[in-house]
């Protein structure tokens, strides 16, 4: 019997331990956990790993980031997974991240450690390795985030060895001989690729590029000369020669016949490759040099004209520009000086619009038409104001027959568009006026008035959203409000209110370092929104961060209105905050 409870006793103490073991290694297990949770390491990984396995490290690690966006680790993670994986192209997009983030000094000692260890637990694959290429690319920039400028010379000379992408490792190039250090390396290694590949005028540019910056003037001339002979219609590398050649003082046909690889260059093409070359770069009074030398010295060519026009539209100068632009429309009848021609005329006759648009202003339409009935009843924005006086007096039916003339007379006009678009969004035709504002942008990408029109209208299909989020969020319905935030922004990046309600559902989840990019995000949109710094104080207090938190605690004091008796309870508990985080 004796011997009978010793067993029983043993097997209860024996089952005891284990019990307690489990319970200690399942502490242990949720410590690691916690530790973990913001740097996941899959150092137990290894090539041999199958697909799926990889598969959801990689997603996991990307939920992490979602949630984490500012834990680096997480990014170098990915890194050592896509290396593992064979993925070098999305190691090489994670790792310049990385890369510009170290210029910027924002990678500490830790990941800078964790990324030595990817770079120390991943080179052997190099032996086997059927892209080695990529894979020295990515080790040429974990050279450059440790610091070590030595060796991310030496891999990207490797991988100069094999065929890659003109992209890839000219960004690689780029990144590691960004001064003046070590050019001549550059350019051996430009040279090794060019060999390669004679016709890749990209590498020629990087390579052309550091000559300059060596001061090898007459070496980076004969390249860019070279990239010419691939791409004759390159400006770039025009504009180039000609500067270079400019600094050695060079005459006006010396530059032609470099760019032009001729002893007798067709003038007539200089003057106006050269006029649209300074043009492009900003440089109106050069521009106008030689637009002026195409006009006189070839009059019956409309392309100094065309010039010339563009030249003082640029400069304010209408009246000149309208003037030189009748010679070109004398000179030849094509679609492109004709639409300049009625776009500037138009703007010359926009006086009476003028005074129209300061009666509209004050309320006074029929003023208005008054006005405009003396004016050119073929004039565009004649037309166009005439059509919104109407339909401020709620004269519909003209406004529309007004729009449907401007519309014959100017069928490719971005701003006729623009005007049927600011009428149907006025009635709350929301579909209508998308369509009209997104032929005007058709036509005219840059147009302002459309693209401020574009704003007004995401805001309004998004608005339609924020009550909706609103009782969401206060029904504390996160998920729910979550999503309807999202498919908010799908539609309006730009309204802060999202951005607002998007970082306060993280904040009720608890979710303090994912709140903080949106709440810097709605601040960007709206500074004058004062809760964003309680928010981004209590966000920083949940995270430890006291500094931050109390910058931010006292910038809302500061700004608050000393009537708002609405905060009164965020403004005591700031006050509150601030004497606990000082003490």
């Amino acid at each position: 019997m004796k011997l009978k409870i010793f067993c029983l006793f043993t097997i209860f103490l024996m089952g005891a331990s284990v019990f307690a073991d489990a319970i200690i290694n399942r502490n242990i297990h949720k410590k690691n956990s916690a530790i973990q949770s913001s740097s996941i390491i899959y150092s137990n990984f290894d090539s041999n790993y199958d697909e799926e396995s990889f598969s959801l490290a990689i997603k996991e690690v990307k939920d992490k980031i979602r949630l984490k966006p500012n834990d680096y680790i997480l990014y170098a993670s990915l890194v050592d997974l896509y290396i593992k994986s064979k993925d070098y192209d999305k190691a090489y997009e994670e790792l310049v991240f990385l890369v510009n983030l170290s210029k910027q000094n924002k990678l500490n000692a830790t990941l800078k450690n964790y990324i030595t260890n990817v770079y120390n637990q991943n080179k052997t694959t190099l032996k086997y390795s059927k892209n080695k290429g990529m894979l020295y690319l990515n080790f040429a920039l974990i050279a450059l985030i440790i610091d070590d400028k030595s060796l991310a010379e030496t891999y990207i000379d490797k991988a100069s060895n094999y065929s890659l992408g003109s992209d890839h490792i000219k960004g690689v190039l780029s990144l590691i001989f960004d001064s003046s250090e070590n050019l001549n390396k550059a350019v051996a290694i430009c040279e090794k690729i060019i060999i390669k590949n004679p016709k890749d005028f990209e590498i020629r540019k990087l390579r052309a590029s550091y000559l300059v910056q060596g001061k090898y003037i007459d070496a980076a001339i004969d390249e860019y000369s070279n990239i010419l002979s691939i791409v004759p219609t390159d400006e770039d590398s025009k504009y180039s020669i000609y500067k270079l050649l400019s600094l050695k003082n060079a005459t006006e046909k010396e530059i032609a016949r470099a760019i032009y690889k001729t002893d007798k260059p067709d003038y007539e093409l200089v003057y106006s490759d050269f006029a649209s070359m300074f043009i492009n770069r900003e440089d109106l009074d050069t521009a106008e040099f030689y637009a002026n030398i195409l006009a006189e010295k070839y009059p019956n060519n409309p392309k100094g004209y065309i010039l010339l026009s563009e030249i003082y539209m640029k400069k304010g100068k209408l009246r000149e520009s309208y003037e030189v632009l009748t010679k070109a429309r004398d000179k030849a009848d094509s679609n492109e000086v004709i639409a300049k021609y009625n776009v500037l005329l138009a703007k010359l006759s926009d006086e009476p619009v003028k005074e129209a648009n300061s009666l509209i202003s004050a309320g006074l339409y029929q003023q208005a038409l008054d006005v405009l009935d003396s004016a050119s009843q073929e004039n565009l924005y004649v037309i166009l104001t005439q059509a919104r006086a109407n339909y401020l007096l709620n004269n519909k039916q003209t406004t529309f027959e007004l729009l449907n003339k401007s519309m014959i007379l100017y069928p490719k006009n971005s701003d006729v568009y623009c005007a049927f678009g600011y009428i149907y969004l006025q009635e709350n035709d929301l579909e209508s006026a998308r369509k009209y504002v997104n032929n005007s942008l058709k036509i005219n990408p840059k147009n302002k008035t459309a693209l401020d029109l574009q704003d007004l209208l995401n805001n309004a299909e998004s608005q339609k959203y924020i009550s909706l989020i609103v009782s969401s969020y206060e029904a504390q319905n996160y998920a729910e409000s979550m999503r309807l935030v999202d498919e908010a922004l799908k539609i309006n990046k730009k309204d802060p209110i999202l951005y607002f309600y998007k970082a306060l559902n993280y904040i009720a989840q608890n979710n303090y370092a994912a709140s903080t990019a949106h709440l810097y995000k709605c601040l960007e949109l709206d500074k004058n929104n004062i809760q964003v710094y309680f928010y981004l104080g209590l966000a920083f207090d949940n995270l430890s961060e006291s500094d931050n938190a109390l910058t931010y605690y006292r910038k809302f004091i500061e700004l608050l209105p000393k009537d708002d008796y609405g905060e009164s309870e965020k403004l005591d508990y700031a006050k509150a905050r601030i004497n606990k985080l000082k003490n």
